[in-house]
């Protein structure tokens, strides 16, 4: 039960992504290039590539270091400096949020894989950070802070791995499984993702 417990911050994940784009104008490619590195952090060890931790390791590092993302960005930083951004439309600029999300993510895949992956997770999230500067939705500065506090968060997130595991109770994780596939709805023909998850 208690180990069931450790993989709720995949699911919310997986399940908040379509909400906190909503949220956001989707016309834009960063509303949703910015999960690409939070999910090659759990995809790349399903497609083989060896990673430092298990899956189940990996999603509990990534809950810790969105949810101190944020607690940090979105809960403290944005409501106490209200910077107006470059368009008008809001004094919530500093830090981007976008850029901080794309960069824990980053940093993470940097962490669990080595540089060779993390390159190009860094560059990923450094085209977000330009794609928010260009699109009049953050000042350079924004970003750039916004980087600089998803990195912290990615690394918060490692401190907090093993104090977790301990409050839940979580001592191994050799058996935890994840696999996924794509299926295609026989209705609407859409493609899906299925998701099967062992313990």
């Amino acid at each position: 039960m208690i180990k069931r417990l450790a993989v709720i911050p995949l699911c919310l994940l997986l399940a908040l992504l379509p909400a906190r784009a909503q949220r956001v104008d989707n016309r834009l490619a960063e509303t949703w290039y910015q999960y690409a590195p939070a999910l090659a952090d759990l995809g790349l060890g399903l497609a083989g590539v060896q990673a430092e931790h298990g899956i189940l390791d990996r999603s509990i590092e990534l809950g810790c270091a969105y949810a101190a993302e944020l607690i940090l960005v979105n809960g403290i930083l944005k409501n106490v400096i209200r910077e107006e951004r470059p368009d008008g439309s809001a004094f919530n600029s500093f830090p981007s949020g976008h850029t901080a999300f794309a960069f824990t993510g980053a940093e993470l895949v940097r962490k669990e894989y080595g540089w060779g992956w993390g390159v190009g997770a860094y560059a990923v999230a450094t085209c977000v950070g330009v794609a928010r500067v260009c699109h009049k939705r953050h000042w350079w500065w924004d970003t750039v802070a916004g980087a600089g506090c998803g990195i912290l968060c990615a690394n918060v997130g490692g401190w907090l791995l093993e104090p977790t595991k301990r409050l839940f109770g979580i001592k191994e994780t050799p058996g935890v499984q994840l696999s996924m596939a794509p299926v295609a709805d026989p209705f609407t023909g859409t493609v899906c993702a299925s998701l099967s998850l062992t313990f």
